[in-house]
This record gives C-alpha cells, sequence and structure tokens, in this order.
C-alpha cells in the first residue's frame, strides 16, 4: 500500500536529481498518439511505493543534492581563478570533489527508491554514442 506523502514540487525535484523527465505521460507523442516514456514508470511507481518512514531521510537526502548542485553553481567563477596574490586556488579540484559528491548524493536517492539515476540523462550524456567501427 502506498503512501503519497511528497509533494509534487518534491517529486518535480527529485526528478530532476536522478534524471527523469518532468512532463505529463500525455505530452508524449509516438506516431499522434500518447505513449508512455519507458523510463519513467520506475519512478513513478517507486513514489507510490516509498514507505512513511523512509520520508524524512528522503528529504534529507534531496537536500544534500540541492546544496550539492548550489555549490557546484556557485563555485564556477572561481575555476577560470588560477593564483591570486600567492595563493594558488583548487578551483578544478574543487569542481571535481563536488561532482562526486553530487553523483554520491544522487545515487544515495535513487537507492532509497529503489531505481537508477535516469541513463539516458543527457547532464551525463548517457543512452549511446557513437562510435567507429573497423574490420
Amino acid at each position: 500500500m502506498g503512501v503519497d506523502y511528497l509533494t509534487d514540487d518534491e517529486k518535480v525535484r527529485i526528478r530532476h536529481h536522478l534524471g527523469y523527465l518532468n512532463v505529463d505521460a500525455a505530452s508524449t507523442f509516438v506516431i499522434g498518439f500518447p505513449a508512455g516514456v519507458e523510463t519513467q514508470f520506475m519512478i513513478e511507481g517507486a513514489f507510490s511505493r516509498l514507505l512513511p518512514a523512509a520520508i524524512p531521510q528522503v528529504r534529507k537526502l534531496l537536500r544534500y543534492c540541492e546544496c550539492t548542485e548550489e555549490q557546484r553553481f556557485t563555485s564556477q567563477p572561481n575555476a577560470v581563478v588560477k593564483q591570486v596574490d600567492g595563493i594558488t586556488m583548487g578551483a578544478a579540484e574543487e569542481q571535481e570533489m563536488l561532482a562526486k559528491n553530487y553523483d554520491g548524493w544522487r545515487a544515495a536517492l535513487a537507492n532509497m527508491f529503489g531505481v537508477v539515476p535516469n541513463p539516458f540523462d543527457h547532464r551525463y550524456a548517457g543512452g549511446s554514442i557513437n562510435l567507429r567501427v573497423v574490420g
């Protein structure tokens, strides 16, 4: 029996961090007919099966994802500065560390729902690659 204690806003934010679409199934058409998005059913079904006791942990992990994403964004200007008055800045290392932290929180959030982050998430260039076939 599912519980729906997560707000619509929280679901939108969770979908964002896990790389899932925030569209209505009726908005997706194939040959003129409404069609479900194949990967979408995983997260939508998981929302309805989430245990009530897990909701505080989900909200905590969602906060961590959002804070880390915000840190990545606000620290971008530092990436162009390498040294100031003899102080060497580790901007590239900071971005790399924040990216790893974000991936960890994102994975932990996905684990709460028993899903994987969307493999077709364009932020991670997922889905496919083009390779030259020789032979």
